[in-house]
Formats: C-alpha cells, sequence, structure tokens
C-alpha cells in the first residue's frame, strides 16, 4: 500500500489527465470545471480548461487559444519576476515553458514560423530548466522549423544535442522507454495529460508520456533528420546511408522512400526516382496528405524532364488531392463549419499553385500562371522570388496581347478605329516613360 493517498484535488487531477489521453475531452472539462472551484484561477487549470475547450470545439479557433496562452504565459513571466521581491506567488505553479511551447505548436501549425522559431530558440537557448520530456518535443519541433526554412548549421547543432541528452535511447544497446516524438502534431494532447511522474533516460519527468517508443524508432527518426540534412547540403553517399539504414529498419517508411525518390531526383535518375515514389504513396496517420505530395513530386520530376503539360497535369491533380484533405472537416458539426487546424496544417495549397503556375508559365499560359501566383501569394507574400514569378506572368501576358493585336492589324482583322486607339495609348505611356 502506498504510503500517502492522493487528496481529491490530485485525484481530480488525474483522473482529467487519463480523460483527456483517451480522446473523452467532454469529461475532461466537467473534472476540470470541479477543480476550478477548488482552486481558482489556477493556472495550470485555466491552461488545460483552455486547451480541452479548444479540442473539444474542432480545432478550429486557434486565435482564442492563442490569446489565453499568451496570457498565462504574460502571468507566468510576472510571477517569476515578483518571485525575486518576496512576493507570495508560487512559482512552483507556474509552467511557462509548458505555455510557450503549445504555443509554438499553434504558430507551427498557422505557418507562422517565424514566430514559432523565435519561441522555440529562446526555450532551446535555456534549456536545462525545462522538463525532459518537453525538451525531447521542442527539439524536434525545433528541427522541422530549421528544415522548412533551410537553417541546415542550426539544425545540426539541435540533432547533435538530441544525440548527446537521449543517449540512452539512441544507442544502439539501449532499452525500451516512454516518450513521444511527434511534436507539432500532438502536442497540445501531451501538454494536457496528467501530471503522474515516470523514469525518463537522464532524469525524472513530470509528465506521463502518452504513448510508448522504442530506441529503434528514436534511431529511425534521428536518421531520418540526418537524411534531410544531408539532402539539403546535396551530400549523396551520406544521405544514402542514412536513408538505407531508417528503411532497413522499418521497409514500408513512407517518409523515407520519399526521402529515397528525392536523392535519385537529384541524381536525374528520374524514372527510378518516378518507381519510388510509386512503392511510397501510403497514407501516414500524420501527414494525411501524402497523395498530394505524391502528385506533387511527380510534377517536380516532370517539370525536370521538360514535359511541362504533365507536369501541370499532376499538380492539378494534387490541388484535387488537397481539396480533399477538407471532405470531412466542413461537414463537422463540432467544428462550427470551420476548418480544423491540424487539417490546415497538412495543407499544401500554396506550394502546388506556385508549381503548377510555373509550369503554365513554361506553356505559354501567363494569365493562367498569374492567377496561380495570386493563390501562391498567401504563403509566399515576403518571399521575392513569388513576386519576380508573378511579374514575368505579367510580362509575358502583356507581351501575347501586344503580338496578337499586331497580328490582328497585319491581317485587316482590325478597324481604323480601334487600331488609332491602341496607337494613341501606347504614345500616353511612352509620354509617361
Amino acid at each position: 500500500m502506498a504510503a500517502t493517498e492522493p487528496t481529491g484535488e490530485e485525484a481530480l487531477a488525474e483522473q482529467a489527465g487519463t480523460a483527456f489521453t483517451e480522446g473523452n475531452t467532454a469529461k475532461a472539462l466537467e473534472l476540470l470545471a470541479q477543480l476550478q472551484k477548488q482552486r481558482e484561477d489556477d493556472p495550470k487549470i485555466l491552461h488545460n480548461e483552455a486547451v480541452s475547450q479548444y479540442v473539444l470545439s474542432g480545432s478550429g479557433d486557434p486565435r482564442k487559444l492563442l490569446a489565453v496562452l499568451e496570457n498565462l504565459k504574460q502571468r507566468a513571466d510576472d510571477a517569476q519576476s515578483d518571485a525575486g521581491e518576496g512576493s507570495v506567488a508560487d512559482v512552483a505553479d507556474v509552467d511557462p515553458s509548458l505555455t510557450a511551447y503549445n504555443t509554438a505548436v499553434l504558430l507551427y501549425q498557422l505557418k507562422q514560423y517565424s514566430r514559432c522559431r523565435a519561441i522555440l530558440e529562446e526555450m532551446f537557448s535555456n534549456i536545462e530548466p525545462v522538463d525532459e520530456f518537453l525538451v525531447f518535443r521542442v527539439c524536434f519541433l525545433l528541427l522541422d522549423v530549421y528544415l522548412l526554412q533551410k537553417q541546415a548549421e542550426k539544425a545540426t547543432e539541435v540533432l547533435a544535442y538530441l544525440e548527446r541528452s537521449f543517449l540512452a535511447l539512441t544507442k544502439v544497446e539501449g532499452s525500451k522507454e516512454n516518450g513521444d516524438i511527434v511534436a507539432a502534431a500532438d502536442g497540445l494532447q501531451g501538454a494536457a495529460a496528467g501530471t503522474a511522474s515516470s523514469d525518463w533516460p537522464n532524469k525524472k519527468s513530470a509528465r506521463r508520456p502518452p504513448t510508448d517508443i522504442t530506441p529503434e524508432e528514436v534511431r529511425g527518426a534521428l536518421n531520418l533528420y540526418k537524411a534531410k540534412l544531408a539532402l539539403m547540403a546535396r551530400m549523396s553517399k551520406s544521405s544514402k546511408r542514412e536513408i538505407k539504414t531508417t528503411l532497413n529498419a522499418c521497409a514500408q517508411n513512407t517518409t523515407g522512400l520519399f526521402l529515397k525518390s528525392n536523392l535519385e531526383y537529384l541524381r536525374q535518375n528520374y524514372r527510378k526516382a518516378i518507381k519510388l515514389l510509386n512503392n511510397s504513396c501510403q497514407r501516414s496517420d500524420r501527414d494525411p496528405n501524402v497523395s498530394a505530395l505524391y502528385f506533387n513530386n511527380m510534377g517536380c520530376i516532370h517539370h525536370l524532364m521538360r514535359r511541362h503539360t504533365a507536369a501541370c497535369f499532376y499538380f492539378t491533380r494534387a490541388l484535387q488531392e488537397n481539396d480533399a484533405l477538407y471532405s470531412g472537416a466542413d461537414k463537422s458539426p463540432a467544428a462550427g463549419h470551420k476548418i480544423a487546424l491540424p487539417a490546415f496544417a497538412c495543407d499544401r495549397r500554396c506550394e502546388i499553385h506556385y508549381n503548377k503556375g510555373l509550369q503554365l508559365l513554361l506553356g505559354a499560359r501567363p494569365e493562367q500562371a498569374f492567377a496561380s501566383f495570386q493563390e501562391a501569394l498567401h504563403l509566399f507574400h515576403r518571399q521575392p522570388r513569388a513576386w519576380l514569378r508573378v511579374g514575368e506572368a505579367c510580362a509575358a501576358a502583356h507581351i501575347q496581347q501586344t503580338q496578337a493585336a499586331q497580328a490582328a492589324r497585319q491581317e485587316g482583322d482590325v478597324s481604323p478605329l480601334v487600331s488609332s486607339s491602341v496607337e494613341i495609348g501606347r504614345a500616353s505611356c511612352r509620354e509617361r516613360a
């Protein structure tokens, strides 16, 4: 029998965490409401209650949750600053790192990568006080952000830190431990889990990992990140070794097959890359938009093969598959006809529209290309290359219209009045120039 029995508050907290982990969010909210009556204005309860309401509403209003998290983060910072002045605030009950991490998760899913990176880098620069289970997730999320922003050197530093700090999970003779390496996909679920402690490789973790993970799975994830970094640096031999190691551990690894196809793509072995893609199109729980990625990658391969019409067809198919991502979300009554944030995080619409616009521009269809580039600007509005493509589409469309007008005049299809109007318009443009 245990030496101490859990109090009523501790039992309610554990039951709420268990209910949330099992997916019974409504019951978790009821238990948290009971806790709220016993401990009014408690930051932990307010945090978990906000997260539970967000999940129960279908994850369709991230701005509301962001506002609550930012408020709690400010309260935590104020409590820590007041602690040095003799304040009675209980700093132990305030965990700013957990609030900051959940804020970073939301920003990542909203594709606001710069703000997400700033929060994660601040946490990584002062990583020692952070709970170890949370450190594990912070590092993998920061790796994803660095890879998206092409920051290979900084990603290498984070990867080296993971290998040093979690040696018990990354060495070959490691034993089975608990953990969770999926940071962006289910970070909020882990945040609202119960507070029962569990053994961790280096120290006691204050949180209970929601899933079991083996050292082999951790090493496989690290190998995938090493392969991505090697591909980014165009190191074919190194990336081939890491990809081969991962595929040997899990022959049906979709990400590994995509990376292997990317390797052959960089080597200009296009037929082999297509063959590997055809073997890798399997739906994944972490990214349900695999079909759109498959057609997008097929379009990229045909682009380098200079088959722009075929590439445009594949990008169109990719957009159709991407739209299917919302087929269930829009019909969900719990979501209130809003798009769920996890579904939006997997959306590749802007990237695919940019690729399609480039094929349309190369295929002498500049007006359609302009429309595609306009869609891409929703995400790439800060990238000069996207605006350059828009300008190229406008210039190409103007050239086409000018050539069509000249050809029409030569054939005598344009009346003298229309012809003189064109000449007057050109003269006025020259005067402004």
